[in-house]
């Protein structure tokens, strides 16, 4: 059983990781684009947000605490966590997080959105914010990899 849930922690991340790059390569090309056709690019960065980095998220953190609940039994909760998987544990949580909480909503808003309408100002708002939001989830992504690297 410790398998598959390494496994699926492990495919979780691939998939919240490898989407959040595809998602910052897209926002990195919608920088040339003209300001009509954004919110082609925008549709794009959603459909990775639902279809890969949402569902990578929610796996990791799943498996994680399942793993994490897995260890309360063994050997390792009676001499102590490693800080490396408490970095891991907290970086991971906090990026799926922000994920959930700021990306997901901004993206969505974002979809609905004509850049070049009424409503520009708003967009731009709501892109800056998606940006950010995704540049810190992929932060702590990083972080909380480096950090498993060393468990090991």
């Amino acid at each position: 059983m410790r398998h598959f849930l390494l496994y699926l922690h492990v495919f979780g991340f691939i998939l919240w990781m490898g989407g959040g790059f595809a998602a910052m390569s897209t926002g990195i090309f919608m920088q040339q684009l003209p300001r009509k056709d954004l919110g082609v690019a925008v549709e794009v960065q959603a459909r990775l947000l639902r279809g890969l980095i949402l569902p990578g998220a929610v796996m990791v953190v799943l498996s994680g605490l399942v793993l994490t609940l897995r260890l309360y039994g063994s050997a390792t909760s009676v001499s102590g966590f490693p800080a490396a998987l408490m970095v891991m544990q907290a970086a991971g949580l906090i990026g799926a997080g922000i994920t959930l909480t700021v990306s997901f909503p901004a993206i969505t808003r974002l979809s609905r959105l004509d850049p070049s309408g009424p409503h520009a100002t708003l967009f731009e708002v709501l892109r800056e914010r998606a940006k950010l939001a995704g540049f810190a989830s992929g932060v702590l992504g990083v972080v909380a990899l480096v950090s498993g690297i060393l468990l090991r």
